[in-house]
C-alpha cells in the first residue's frame, strides 16, 4: 500500500480547526470576489494560508514539537499552452509535516468552478485529472457553501451538477478525507522555485513536468534541521502527462472517492464501469475516448489483481 502520512491527534485537530474556519471565512467573503473565478480561488487560498504553527505533542508515538503551515499554488489557466489545459487541475494544496528529524508532505490537486450547474468542458478536465484520480478533487463555489466532488463523480455527471453524486462540503473533504489520508498522495509534490510537479507513476519511477505558475499558496509542517531534495527520474513533456498514471494499489484504483462505501470489489468495478466505459463517450473527441479507454483497462486490471486466486472475474 502507498505510504500514509502519520499525523498525531493534537496536530490533526489543530490543522482541521484552521481548515474549517478558513473555509468558512472564504465562503463568507464570496460576494466580494465572485465576479472572477480566479479571484474566488485566490481568496480561498489566502484564507487557508497561515504561517508556521507549533504543536507540542505528548503521549503519542512521536512526542515533541511538530510544525505545520498551509499553502496552495494556482496554475496558469489562460493563454496558449496554459498549465491547466495539460493537467486538468487549476491548483494544488500541499500539507507538510516537520517533526525535527524528518519532513513529510502530501498534496491534492483541484479544479474549481463557480456556481457549477452545467459545463460539458469538465469531462475533459476530469479525464486529465484521472491521471491522479486518488489525489484530485473538484471544488464548486456557491454563495452559501463551497462543495467538493471526486473525479469519478464529475465524469459520471456528464458535466451536470445535479447529477453528481457523493457531494461533500469542501471543509469536510479537507478535514475528513485529505487530512486523514483518504485522498491525496505523498509522492505528489510541487517545487515552487523550479516550477515543477513530480509524482510516482505506475511503474514506480518518479516523473516530473515543468511549467509556469504565477501564484502560489501552501500548507507546510516543517523542521529547521531537515531538508528534502526534490528528485525525479524522467521529465515528462506537458502533452504526455496523461500517459504517466500516478501509482496506486489495485484496491485504491477500485475504491470509491470521498465516500465511506465498503462495497465488494465486483460491485465497485461495476460502478466504475458505468463511469469509465468508453461507450459512454462515443460522441467525445478521439483524445478523450482513448484516455477513458486506458482508465477502464486499468480498472479491469486492478479488479483482476484483487480476485481470489483461481477465480475468474465476471463481466
Amino acid at each position: 500500500m502507498p505510504r500514509s502520512l502519520y499525523i498525531p491527534r493534537q496536530v490533526l485537530d489543530a490543522i482541521a480547526e484552521h481548515m474549517e474556519s478558513a473555509t468558512d471565512r472564504a465562503v463568507s467573503g464570496f460576494w466580494s470576489a465572485q465576479e472572477d473565478e480566479d479571484t474566488v480561488t485566490g481568496a480561498l487560498g489566502e484564507s487557508l494560508r497561515t504561517g508556521a504553527h507549533t504543536v507540542y505533542v505528548e503521549n503519542d508515538e512521536v512526542n515533541g514539537p511538530w510544525k505545520w503551515s498551509i499553502d496552495y499554488a494556482k496554475f496558469r489557466g489562460r493563454g496558449g499552452k496554459a498549465t491547466e489545459s495539460f493537467l486538468g487541475a487549476d491548483g494544488i494544496i500541499e500539507l507538510t509535516l516537520d517533526f525535527g528529524y524528518r519532513k513529510d508532505s502530501k498534496a491534492l490537486l483541484f479544479q474549481s468552478k463557480m456556481d457549477w450547474q452545467h459545463d460539458i468542458g469538465l469531462l475533459k478536465q476530469a479525464a486529465l485529472m484521472s491521471t491522479w484520480r486518488e489525489a484530485s478533487i473538484f471544488i464548486n463555489y456557491t454563495p452559501s457553501e463551497y462543495y467538493a466532488y471526486s473525479v469519478d463523480s464529475v465524469l459520471a455527471s456528464k458535466g451536470v451538477e445535479k447529477e453528481a453524486r457523493d457531494r461533500l462540503t469542501l471543509k469536510a473533504a479537507l478535514t475528513q478525507y485529505f487530512l486523514r489520508c483518504r485522498v491525496g498522495n505523498m509522492d505528489l509534490r510541487y517545487d515552487a522555485r523550479e516550477r515543477r510537479l513530480t509524482w510516482r507513476e505506475a511503474s514506480g519511477a518518479i516523473v516530473a513536468t515543468q511549467f509556469s505558475i504565477p501564484h502560489r499558496i501552501r500548507v507546510e509542517i516543517q523542521s529547521p534541521t531537515f531538508k528534502q531534495k526534490a528528485h525525479y527520474e524522467k521529465l515528462v513533456p506537458a502533452d504526455q502527462i496523461h500517459n504517466h498514471r500516478m501509482q496506486a494499489e489495485p484496491e485504491e484504483i477500485l475504491m470509491p472517492l470521498l465516500s465511506d462505501s465498503t462495497e465488494p470489489a465486483e460491485r465497485r468495478r461495476r460502478s466504475l464501469a458505468m463511469t469509465y466505459h468508453p461507450d459512454r463517450y462515443s460522441e467525445a473527441d478521439q483524445f478523450l475516448r482513448e484516455l477513458i479507454t486506458r482508465r477502464m483497462q486499468e480498472i479491469n486490471a486492478a479488479y483482476d489483481e484483487v480476485q481470489v486466486p483461481g477465480t475468474k472475474p465476471k463481466g
